[in-house]
């Protein structure tokens, strides 16, 4: 997939300055290969492995797709339901739960523990007029020993 460097790396290559577009490779050596936070990017001169958020993707086909994608889930979650936003006993942010039935009538139970993401969803589930119901969880879990 084609990309485009958002850093300046010219401390490892002079012409690896920020614009510079280049092409996703995999896994190319041993940072990309031990990390999913890395990818292998062929550049004009050089291929590296680079940090995905350094990276800008550009690749048209790539990006029709993932927009695709996005409307159909956005398409299934209006039928979430059972939205439950769990806080510790804190009130910190632990994670988000929910169901809904996608296309072809499967039922996916999900749940995320990125706050960005969840608070994304809970915009969402607003805007849908989906419930979000809050719970707190307890601090002191029961003992299962017994």
């Amino acid at each position: 997939m084609k990309v485009r460097l958002r850093v300046d790396l010219t401390r490892y290559r002079s012409e690896l300055v920020a614009g510079v577009e280049g092409t996703t490779v995999g896994a190319a050596g041993l940072w990309s290969s031990g990390s999913d936070r890395f990818v292998g990017v062929r550049f004009p001169s050089t291929t590296i492995d680079v940090l995905w958020e350094s990276l800008e993707i550009i690749d048209e086909q790539y990006l029709a797709e993932a927009k695709r994608r996005d409307a159909e889930k956005r398409e299934a979650l209006k039928s979430a339901t059972s939205v439950v936003r769990y806080a510790g006993a804190r009130g910190g942010f632990k994670y988000l739960s929910y169901q809904y039935t996608d296309k072809s009538g499967a039922v996916s139970h999900v749940s995320t523990s990125s706050k960005a993401e969840a608070e994304e969803l809970t915009v969402l589930f607003n805007q849908l007029n989906i419930p979000v119901k809050d719970t707190v969880l307890e601090n002191n879990p029961p003992n299962r020993r017994s």
